[in-house]
């Protein structure tokens, strides 16, 4: 049987997309969930799993080279022998080669002495070597396969300057925004100008959820953060609520049949959503391994995974930061700002008394073009329960 791979669409902004180079040869045997190739669009570079098993047959776009979404870049078919046409995939695509529309090379970008090999490194190693004017090319990578990594970087800074006495001035001057954050505006401002927004907020009481969640962590030697928590209870509460899991199609509601959380993840070069699949179908100590495994990846500069979001959740409370509100991501139809939880002094209790619970604030923001207030309301108060109550949440561990 023959399996066109073709270049992965990751958002509504995205037209195309780069191979950076094949983890695999033709005539190898793929694995289904393996890595197959490293791409790069607009927000990020990261390894793409093979969504199918087979043998990679034909590799139709070389290292390098950009193409439209959609296109196909590759052929698996079940086995080495079988019978296999060439032509079966379709033409290749009309191609442009990144060296083409490649900038000037920048300070700390430069080539190594051999001429065209790519320089292997994070875009966050990248940025900072253009910063703090190292040559890339000069450092020892550390990370897989030799990459360069941020420390890799501050090393060899450290390394070849003295400590300033003295404050540096501010940095002055006009620097071309990078393709991610171009890439934010346009989905951000599209965003803004199309959905018509509306905020709702409430308090949850995290009191009793996080002395649970500490409990579970250490009796079960698992790392069970507060995001995880959240991730499974806004993921469960929103089955109820479709509308906030659905997407505008002309003058029809799309409803999405599974709940694909996206959790924003900062970058000092921009933002990055790397999507949990099926969170109303996975336990919480499967989710928290991987919501920690696509996070990392994500401040790498990498994305797994072909899920697109059907929901996102941006947490700042790490940072202090006591409420905020989310822009909608397009095409979701919702998303939740999550604050810090902080001890705040409440009644509490039956008969009433006065105590020191953690409290947190929470705030969604939602498509007036599918929902309403009370909808929105709604789902906030079932969340508020869900999270309060410990019963329920150890019935999703």
């Amino acid at each position: 049987m023959v399996k066109p791979i073709v270049m992965p669409k990751y958002g509504l902004q995205q037209d195309q997309g780069t191979v950076i180079r094949w983890l695999k040869q033709e005539g190898e045997r793929v694995k289904q969930g393996e890595a197959l190739l490293e791409l790069e669009t607009d927000k990020a570079v990261f390894e793409y799993a093979s969504p199918e098993a087979g043998v990679l047959r034909k590799i139709v776009v070389g290292d390098g080279t950009t193409v439209p979404v959609l296109s196909v870049i590759a052929v698996l078919t079940d086995s080495a022998d079988e019978p296999f046409d060439a032509g079966a995939a379709g033409p290749a695509p009309a191609v442009a080669t990144v060296a083409s529309e490649a900038p000037p090379p920048t300070p700390g970008a430069a080539p190594t002495a051999g001429g065209g090999d790519r320089i292997k490194s994070s875009p966050a190693a990248k940025k900072l070597a253009k910063d703090l004017g190292v040559d890339l090319a000069a450092v020892k990578g550390t990370g897989p396969g030799g990459r360069v990594t941020r420390e890799d970087v501050e090393q060899a800074a450290a390394g070849r300057q003295a400590a300033p006495t003295a404050a540096p001035p501010p940095i002055a001057g006009r620097t071309p925004l990078s393709r991610m954050r171009q890439a934010i505006g346009r989905a951000m401002s599209e965003s803004k100008r199309t959905i018509p927004h509306f905020y709702v907020a409430t308090e949850v009481d995290m009191t009793d959820a996080e002395a649970w969640r500490r409990r579970v962590s250490s009796e079960r030697g698992i790392k069970l953060s507060v995001t995880d928590v959240l991730v499974k209870a806004a993921a469960m509460t929103l089955a109820k609520y479709p509308a906030l899991n659905a997407s505008l199609d002309g003058d029809a509601m799309v409803a999405h049949g599974g709940v694909h959380i996206g959790l924003a993840v900062g970058r000092e070069d921009g933002l990055l959503v790397p999507v949990i699949g099926d969170v109303h179908a996975k336990s919480m100590t499967v989710l928290a391994k991987e919501r920690a495994e696509v996070v990392e990846a994500a401040r790498s500069g990498k994305l797994r995974g072909a899920a697109q979001a059907t929901f996102t959740i941006s947490n700042l409370g790490m940072f202090g930061v006591t409420s905020f509100i989310a822009i909608v991501n397009p095409p979701e139809s919702a998303a939740l700002a999550v604050g810090a939880i902080l001890p705040q002094v409440r009644p509490f209790g039956e008969p009433l008394t006065i105590a020191v619970r953690q409290v947190m604030q929470v705030t969604l923001s939602a498509d007036h073009r599918l929902a309403d207030g009370m909808l929105a309301a709604q789902y906030l108060q079932d969340l508020k329960q869900n999270l309060e109550r410990v019963e329920t949440l150890q019935g999703w561990l």
